[in-house]
């Protein structure tokens, strides 16, 4: 019941407001009651003072010798006072002393006063009326001490209730200040500092009533939010620890994609890449063990531990290797293209497994290792074709050239040795030594051609520098000007592509210095379309109506480069005198781009 009472701030109002109002019901009805139960105490004193006029009255007139009818009349009037209602409805308790007074006068009434008054015994009734008045006064100071006393019980009611009342007012605003508006303003200052950030505000105040329970449900949520914030600052911490070494990561990748990319993928630099692995990981061992092809095993095995260390090892000693005996170890292949270079594995220090990030990490610089080593093979098998190819061409043009002025002065020779045998004059020996002096010259010519083509090189400036220094060159040796128009490109030549546009533009020029007679010549390199066009105009004298190019073996290579560059290549007379020589092909940056684009 108190439990109940104690954990229910309405029930406590209710029940103060119920009190409060039966007490003012209790006031009300308790002064009603009392004031008609005391209706007729006025009328009850007023008629016992009515009878002690009456009695003196007849005192009077019995010493005045009244009428014996008057004198009745008045007995009976003073009868009817003494037995009326208004005396008679106060009268209710038979064993109170109002009532014993009360019948004492009827008695004195009877066997008294109404004898000496039915005989006219004047001296009889003055001695007992004045008895009789003073019973009379008794009976009056009865009735006002009771209609005192319910007076003093309707007072002492209201009074108790008025009491009460404010007692319970008191009461219930203690209620209101220590369990209601205090609590409040502690849950509200608590609710705005923790609002404000600070997590640990509680509310301190206790109850078993709705204020309390809501007082515990905000400890609650409170403590709820602020293990949450301590879970949440935790996973950003964490997060923000990762992303600092995730990025860690990708600057150290980026960084070794760098240092690959710069240098080829020797024993040193994989050293100082391993290095710079175990440098950002603390606690890291690296060994990458490379071996030769699959196809064809090496007797030994190269096992790199950075520039501390570096191990020849036999591919048997891989049971036996200590990296093995680690029990979190983390072997990564080194492949690139389904072909296997060798293997990265690596172990922490104090025997830890590795995390995943770390795991991902030295796979990636595994899956880097391998990149760069095929990137260098095949760099490697390109600079072999490359090598190939231009010995082919030097091949093809000593063949071409050299050769067949060698095969042309072999057979004079022969010429001149049957001539001397049959004894020939001596003008025709010298003739054929003249043709065998200008087979030599030209030999010896075509050398110095084929020396200056081989050693072409495209310097730091780049195509256009080379075409202006081959423009200069052949303006010098033929005597005529050159104009060059190369306008800048938006994409860069491979080197290959270079050379063949700048051999061709050469042996352009070469033909206009020896052959051509030309007193300017026009260059033009610039982009069309998708294509690139080279274009060498000359006001020469032009090609002749018998030309055979099949005999021009300088035109002949240019025909093979330009077969080199897919281009089409262009011999022509120029329409105001001359020849013009027209190159277009598209370069291989496009070309890729566009067949990637297909794909």
């Amino acid at each position: 019941m108190f439990h109940w009472i104690r954990s229910s701030l309405p029930v406590r109002a209710g029940i103060a407001v119920t009190l409060i109002a039966s007490l003012a019901l209790v006031s009300a009805v308790s002064a009603g009651l009392i004031a008609r139960f005391s209706e007729g105490d006025a009328a009850a004193i007023n008629t016992a003072g009515s009878l002690r006029m009456t009695t003196y009255r007849l005192n009077w007139k019995l010493e005045a010798g009244a009428d014996a009818l008057v004198l009745r009349s008045e007995g009976a009037d003073l009868e009817r006072r003494l037995g009326s209602q208004a005396l008679t409805q106060v009268l209710s308790d038979p064993q109170s002393e109002v009532n014993r007074a009360y019948a004492d006068l009827l008695g004195r009434w009877e066997n008294t006063l109404r004898p000496a008054l039915l005989e006219g015994d004047a001296g009889r009734f003055q001695a007992s009326s004045e008895d009789f008045v003073a019973r009379l006064n008794d009976f009056v100071l009865l009735l006002q001490k009771q209609s005192e006393r319910k007076q003093t019980w309707q007072q002492l009611l209201q009074g108790t209730a008025l009491f009460v009342t404010v007692i319970v007012l008191l009461v219930g605003l203690y209620q209101l200040q220590n369990g209601v508006l205090i609590p409040l303003q502690e849950l509200v200052r608590t609710t705005e500092r923790f609002r404000a950030g600070d997590l640990g505000a509680r509310v301190k105040f206790h109850s078993e009533d709705e204020l309390g329970l809501v007082a515990q449900s905000f400890n609650a949520m409170a403590d709820v939010i602020e293990d949450s914030h301590r879970t949440l600052a935790s996973r950003v911490a964490q997060k923000t620890a990762h992303l600092a070494q995730a990025n860690a990561a990708l600057a150290l990748l980026c960084q070794s994609s760098r240092r690959v990319a710069s240098s080829p993928p020797d024993a040193e630099s994989l050293d100082r890449l391993i290095d710079s692995f175990q440098e950002h990981l603390p606690g890291l061992n690296l060994t990458l063990c490379l071996h030769g092809s699959p196809q064809k095993p090496a007797e030994h095995l190269i096992a790199l531990h950075g520039s501390q260390l570096r191990q020849i090892c036999a591919p048997q000693a891989c049971a036996s290797c200590d990296m093995r005996s680690h029990a979190h170890l983390v072997s990564c292949p080194v492949v690139h293209q389904e072909f296997e270079f060798g293997e990265l594995r690596a172990s922490f220090a104090g025997n830890r497994p590795a995390e995943d990030w770390e795991t991902e990490l030295i796979q990636a610089l595994a899956n880097l290792i391998g990149t760069a080593l095929s990137l260098e093979r095949q760099r490697e098998q390109e600079h072999r074709l490359l090598l190939f190819e231009e010995r082919a061409i030097i091949a093809r043009e000593l063949h071409d050239s050299l050769a067949q002025a060698l095969s042309y002065m072999k057979l004079q020779i022969s010429r001149l040795q049957t001539l001397i045998r049959r004894g020939e004059s001596a003008e025709t020996l010298e003739s054929v030594s003249e043709e065998i002096r200008e087979g030599l010259n030209n030999a010896y010519r075509q050398l110095r051609e084929l020396l200056t083509t081989f050693r072409l090189q495209i310097t730091e400036g780049g195509l256009d520098l080379a075409l202006q220094s081959a423009a200069r060159e052949f303006a010098e040796r033929g005597q005529f000007q050159v104009e060059l128009d190369a306008r800048p490109l938006p994409f860069a030549l491979s080197a290959s592509e270079q050379i063949h546009l700048l051999q061709i533009c050469r042996e352009a020029l070469s033909n206009c210095a020896r052959h051509a007679r030309a007193q300017h010549v026009w260059v033009r390199l610039a982009q069309l379309g998708e294509d690139v066009e080279l274009q060498v105009e000359d006001d020469g004298q032009g090609l002749s109506g018998d030309f055979d190019q099949r005999q021009h073996h300088g035109l002949n290579i240019m025909r093979e480069r330009a077969r080199h560059l897919h281009g089409q290549l262009g011999i022509e007379p120029r329409a105001s005198g001359g020849t013009r020589v027209h190159l277009l092909f598209r370069p291989g940056f496009l070309a890729r781009s566009a067949t990637s684009t297909v794909g």
